[in-house]
């Protein structure tokens, strides 16, 4: 999709919004913003570490640099009925350099019946299966850098969807456990599994616009004369090409205020031999699991586990991917730190030759933050990641090992 085909894509979604609800006073609207600007030093900055969307095969968002993070305003349009909206906005320099649009949806909320809650909503938005992402414009209170596994989500997996919930609130019905079911029917996300089967998992915090196109390294197997020379070095997520619809569903468990579940099963039913305008639509699918538990009012334990595999042409590239997390966090007054793990891996499954794409890895990430004011933070964070990815090796010189080291000072805020 070109840059003038993403400008009117956004701008009708953002019309679609506009006057879908005619009656709706403009002083019902409220908007929020959040950001951050970094200097961030890496311990290796050999050419090909460098970050995929700079032709590198390096598993971080940055190099060696400074400057403005990611930028997100969230507008949302409350009015008093059944509906609203919600739009998140962002500036940032990484996948493209640019403004862009995030997610765009429709709310609609109607009294409770005998109890229960049933919600939807329409537009382009994340399944709600991260608890990790539950601040700001689907950020992370925890660290800058999200998970392996939701930082993948925040590249490919974003869905045109109509979504349907139905809940069980607990208190209502004098339970310490709530329920709610959600499923949803969408399009719009056919080429997920591209970046994830060639570059492999990364950590980072960046969320792909509607619309854009991610670049990643051009391996000598993508290239002009390789064994799949239809794929370009470069992927749009959000693209629709085979016109066959997905679903996914989750289940959500809540025990009082302490411990929360969540349960998701995705399937994109890509048709896999379908190419259009140099992508492909992969056939993906993935379990994913994630946990939250209150230890005390200080600590706090995170986990997620993601199950999956996708497949793209006539079992040209077939992949199993899997990886885990588990996050400690304490919050003190102004203080908060947080450690996680991830552990990921990808499995090739397919006979095509030259064209390796197994790769494995696992990453410590430490983060200390300080709230100056109520809407101004400081923070430090350092990770340290170790991967093996043989398709590196597609190049003379380039090793399969890495071994990276990432130091950020951030200055955050938000309003």
């Amino acid at each position: 999709m070109s840059r003038t085909h993403c400008a009117r894509f956004r701008i009708s979604l953002l019309t679609m919004l506009a006057f879908s609800m005619p009656a709706l006073a403009f002083e019902q609207l409220s908007l929020h913003g959040r950001g951050e600007f970094y200097l961030n030093k890496q311990n290796d900055t050999a050419h090909y570490l460098a970050p995929w969307w700079q032709k590198g095969t390096g598993q971080f968002g940055h190099h060696t640099d400074a400057g403005a993070g990611p930028q997100y305003l969230v507008a949302q349009l409350e009015p008093d009925s059944e509906f609203s909206a919600t739009v998140h906005a962002q500036w940032h320099r990484a996948p493209e350099s640019g403004v862009g649009v995030t997610e765009a949806w429709i709310n609609w909320n109607p009294l409770p019946v005998s109890g229960y809650r049933v919600r939807g909503r329409a537009g382009v938005f994340y399944p709600a299966m991260s608890l990790e992402n539950t601040e700001l414009a689907w950020t992370s209170p925890y660290t800058s850098s999200f998970s392996a596994i939701n930082s993948w989500i925040a590249e490919e997996i974003k869905t045109r969807a109509v979504e349907l919930s139905v809940s069980r609130p607990g208190r209502f019905f004098k339970s310490e456990h709530s329920i709610q079911w959600v499923g949803a029917l969408f399009q719009g996300n056919d080429p997920a599994g591209s970046i994830l089967t060639w570059r492999g998992f990364a950590l980072h915090n960046l969320q792909t616009a509607i619309g854009e196109r991610v670049d990643f390294a051009n391996y000598p197997s993508i290239a002009v004369g390789g064994v799949v020379e239809k794929q370009p070095a470069w992927v749009e997520p959000n693209r629709e090409l085979d016109h066959k619809t997905g679903y996914y569903t989750g289940l959500h468990w809540q025990y009082k205020d302490h411990t929360e579940v969540r349960l998701y099963w995705y399937d994109n039913r890509g048709e896999p031999t379908t190419l259009k305008d140099g992508q492909y639509a992969w056939d993906t699918r993935f379990v994913s699991l994630a946990l939250q538990h209150q230890l005390t009012d200080h600590w706090r334990l995170l986990a997620q586990y993601l199950n999956g595999d996708t497949a793209m042409g006539q079992n040209t590239v077939v992949a199993d991917y899997r990886s885990n997390y588990l996050m400690l966090n304490y919050q003190q007054e102004q203080h908060s730190l947080s450690a996680r793990y991830d552990h990921f891996e990808v499995t090739d499954k397919d006979n095509t030759p030259t064209d390796d794409n197994n790769g494995k890895g696992h990453s410590w990430t430490l983060n200390w933050t300080y709230l100056l004011t109520e809407h101004l933070s400081l923070a430090l964070e350092h990770s340290s990641l170790r991967s093996v990815q043989p398709n590196r090796t597609q190049w003379n010189g380039w090793q399969t090992g890495a071994k990276q080291h990432s130091s950020s000072l951030i200055f955050g805020y938000r309003w």
